[in-house]
């Protein structure tokens, strides 16, 4: 009867425990792996949403001050037009309606519009 030699028993032991941990090591990095994998779609995903975001806000403000410098413009032309003249009744109407956009913030709505936006509740778009 052949008695096993303790050292190739010891071997094949040693061999298997390197392979275990090779498995082990492979699979954790098919884990970590995948993990990136979901991280990096949901940055793309946080990306995408946050320049929607950007250009939301941009255009609406683009829009909010466009439109108040387009009627403050109007207004000077008429005030312009009133001094001109010496209407005392339209100068005053000019004063009253650059008051009225001077005074009132443009950023009133824009703070609507993010409390809105920031809404994850409420969908912005209804179909």
């Amino acid at each position: 009867m052949m008695v096993p030699d303790s050292s190739g028993l010891s071997s094949a032991n040693e061999f298997m425990g390197k392979m275990d941990q090779a498995m082990d090591l492979y699979a954790r990095c098919k884990e970590v792996t995948e993990k990136r994998k979901t991280v990096e779609a949901w940055s793309k995903v946080k990306i995408t949403e946050t320049v929607a975001k950007y250009k939301a806000c941009q255009d609406l403000l683009n829009h909010t001050f466009g439109e108040r410098d387009k009627a403050l413009s109007k207004y000077y032309e008429l005030l312009d037009k009133a001094v001109d003249s010496g209407d005392n009744q339209l100068i005053l109407s000019a004063l009253q309606g650059i008051s009225g956009i001077v005074t009132s913030s443009p950023l009133s709505d824009f703070q609507e519009f993010v409390r809105v936006w920031d809404d994850t509740s409420q969908p912005l778009l209804d179909f």
